[in-house]
């Protein structure tokens, strides 16, 4: 770690195959609306949900719908599996990592039983947030939208 890892790009990965979407196209205003930070969305074709980049997990929560990653440059992501997921504690969400482990691009998060979860929330639409208090004046660029697969680059923060 040099002098200069605070300004190296963060390249950002798709975390699950299915679709980049814009992020005012989440049915969810708290996402929507940018509330919790800017970023973009997924629309997921299965469940089985990896690292979107290095870093050590800051948030796993309990109900297994949603990971803080934390980068060694200082940039937080939330990836947030479905809309009202925590509303199933954790039913159909089996958890493979812990908090305060650290995880490279590609590790495995959670594996999502999505037809039965999907049958139970309002969607799976699946946020993946740079928190506003980790991005210190950086930003970020979506590099691909429309169809992913789980490694493809997405986004690139500067």
């Amino acid at each position: 770690m040099g002098l200069f890892t605070k300004n190296k790009n963060l390249d950002v990965f798709a975390p699950v195959d299915g679709e980049v979407i814009d992020l005012s196209k989440v049915e969810d205003e708290v996402f929507s609306e940018k509330m919790l930070g800017d970023g973009l969305a997924l629309v997921p074709e299965n469940g089985e949900f990896v690292a979107p980049i290095d870093g050590k997990l800051v948030t796993v929560f309990p109900s297994g719908h949603a990971y803080g990653i934390a980068n060694s440059n200082g940039v937080e992501i939330l990836l947030h599996i479905g809309l009202d997921t925590v509303s199933l504690n954790g039913e159909g969400f089996d958890i493979n990592v812990k908090q305060g482990q650290n995880v490279k691009k590609g590790d495995l998060l959670v594996e999502v039983d999505i037809e039965n979860v999907a049958k139970k929330v309002p969607s799976m639409q699946t946020p993946l947030i740079f928190t506003t208090d980790s991005m210190n004046g950086r930003s970020f660029e979506i590099v691909k939208t429309g169809k992913v697969k789980k490694g493809d680059l997405i986004a690139q923060v500067k």
